[in-house]
């Protein structure tokens, strides 16, 4: 019952769809039912190296590349409206000030988008709900909440009225969220951290259930044993960052992503996801689409 929308969404997709497969069924499919030999990618704050993060266009670059996931922050407006940004204030992305809580969506608005080097553009914030309207059924969302736990409902009612469950899952590090996501989204996929060690991974699995795990960035909440504990025993996918220090060692070699490979990652969370989709193509961990 747990998949049961996804499942339907794909069965439609197979029956009326073209014999080609799409992007967008290519990445519901391989986390409905992960392989071993196939490695999704997930554009971190969506494609922002030539546009800026949390933008539409940044989203809409990532649909055009074939990227599997973009991931979005979440946050609510002063007025309720959960909008994609980032940081507690909009200082550091647009032309405005002030934290979000303590502004309208319509104040929010009349701010201007910052690109990477932190020049005015003629991009705004977007709502929710306009990202789910422009990318639903063309690319998954890695939904990252930055809303307080008594706001998810918010969140929950947005994604149903623009009929996403089946394009997005959900991300909090904090279990009691990931309950009230089941509770008003039950179909929904959840994302989770669980830590390695035996306590911990029955904590998770009792008390969460999540559909996919997301894997620490130090070594010792990578350890191999522990992936395939996660992947075998509790059917569940793998999600890996490589923001940071692995982000820039591609930029000398792609062959760091080797590292993920070896690891046998399900979802490489990136700020480079042309590049790594290029190199999973290659070496035959993505199908070209």
């Amino acid at each position: 019952m747990k998949y049961q929308a996804l499942f339907i969404f794909l069965l439609i997709s197979r029956f009326c769809g073209a014999q080609s497969n799409s992007s967008f069924q290519y990445t519901s499919e391989n986390l409905f039912d992960p392989s071993a030999d196939v490695i999704l990618v997930a554009a971190h704050r969506g494609m922002h190296i030539n546009f800026p993060e949390n933008s539409l266009k940044s989203i809409e670059d990532a649909i055009l590349h074939n990227i599997d996931i973009v991931e979005v922050d979440v946050r609510l407006t002063k007025d309720g409206i959960p909008i994609l940004i980032h940081d507690k204030k909009v200082d550091r992305t647009t032309t405005g000030s002030g934290k979000v809580k303590d502004l309208t969506y319509q104040e929010i608005c009349e701010f201007s988008l910052l690109d990477s080097a932190g020049m005015p553009t003629e991009f705004q914030v977007p709502s929710l709900a306009e990202a789910l309207d422009f990318g639903k059924n063309q690319v998954v969302f890695d939904i990252d909440l930055k809303v307080k736990s008594r706001h998810i409902k918010k969140v929950a009612q947005v994604i149903e009225e623009c009929e996403a469950v089946n394009s997005v899952f959900f991300y909090d590090s904090r279990y009691a969220v990931m309950r009230k996501i089941a509770k008003y989204l039950p179909s929904a996929m959840r994302m989770t951290k669980v830590n390695p060690n035996r306590r911990a991974i029955k904590r998770a699995m009792v008390s969460v259930n999540p559909d996919i795990v997301h894997l620490g960035n130090s070594e010792s909440q990578r350890e191999s044993s522990f992936i395939e504990k996660m992947q075998g025993k509790y059917r569940k996918p793998v999600f890996a960052n490589a923001l940071g220090k692995l982000d820039k060692a591609l930029e000398v070699s792609p062959d760091t992503l080797n590292y993920f490979i070896n690891k046998r990652i399900n979802i490489i969370q990136t700020d480079k996801p042309d590049v790594v989709l290029e190199y999973l193509i290659a070496n035959g961990r993505h199908i070209k689409i």
